[in-house]
């Protein structure tokens, strides 16, 4: 037959032992999920880097681009020119100064949309950078919350078991019969009910 004292002794032993493995689960808990934000901060990092050298490869691609176009505006101009010229026609007046004309606006007007293009897919890109950057200091704030929450939830464990053991101590001694608690009388050499003032 287990007596009264055993199986408190049991039930605050299994307290102590769940509130233990409460504490050491709640943090590592929080450590676990700070460690996995701390991991996305790096992915959202690393997309960080990689979008903003994709935005300077489309400026320069656009800037190239541009370049492209004015050369083959260029070269444009230059075999009309040789067709005007092998026609006889004069070349810096009338007709064909329009056409060479026409066909340099036409071509600096091309290479500047190519270019302005290129600058917009590498706004819109650098944006995209910055959501991943925004991203890895979100990630980084969740993992901060996130230790700290591990470590509030073991306090709370650690109060909630210690509460649970008290208030199964308290039952204990309430349930055990009084004893009179005697004081030692120096004088009288013998024991006494009330507290001894000489």
């Amino acid at each position: 037959m287990i007596t009264t004292t055993a199986a408190t002794v049991a039930t605050l032993a299994a307290t102590a032992i769940s509130t233990g493995m409460g504490i050491y689960s709640s943090i590592q808990q929080g450590k676990a999920q700070a460690e996995q934000a701390k991991y996305q901060a790096a992915v959202s990092r690393q997309n960080q880097q990689l979008a903003e050298e994709q935005a300077g490869a489309e400026r320069r691609e656009g800037y190239e681009a541009m370049i492209e176009k004015r050369q083959e505006a260029a070269r444009l101009i230059g075999r009309q020119r040789a067709a005007a010229g092998a026609g006889g026609a004069a070349l810096d007046v009338g007709g064909s100064l329009e056409l060479a004309a026409d066909t340099a606006a036409q071509g600096e007007m091309d290479a500047l949309n190519l270019y302005s293009a290129g600058l917009d897919r590498a706004y819109n890109t650098q944006l995209q950078a910055r959501g991943y950057g925004q991203r890895a200091a979100a990630y980084d704030a969740q993992g901060a919350s996130a230790k700290s929450a591990g470590y509030l939830n073991a306090a709370s464990a650690a109060i909630g078991g210690i509460a649970e053991m008290g208030s199964t101590w308290g039952k204990y001694k309430a349930a055990q019969p009084s004893t009179d608690i005697r004081h030692w009388d120096r004088a009288l050499g013998t024991y006494s009910k009330s507290i001894v003032r000489h």
